[in-house]
């Protein structure tokens, strides 16, 4: 199912400076796999380095 992942601001530099991004994905976490793997620099500002969510992030 497409997902739509809006990155909000500060995280933008580390997305290629992008709004958002689409992908297919059939659960939360899929949608995170795909981001991280398309913008890999997200992935330290999103997850704690044993792989946790960081308790920042919000997802909706």
């Amino acid at each position: 199912m497409p997902v739509k992942v809006i990155i909000p601001t500060p995280l933008r530099p580390y997305a290629g400076k992008r709004a958002s991004a689409e992908f297919n994905a059939g659960t939360v976490g899929e949608a995170l796999r795909h981001l991280t793997t398309e913008f890999a620099d997200l992935r330290k500002h999103l997850f704690t380095e044993d792989g946790k969510l960081r308790s920042f992030v919000n997802v909706y």
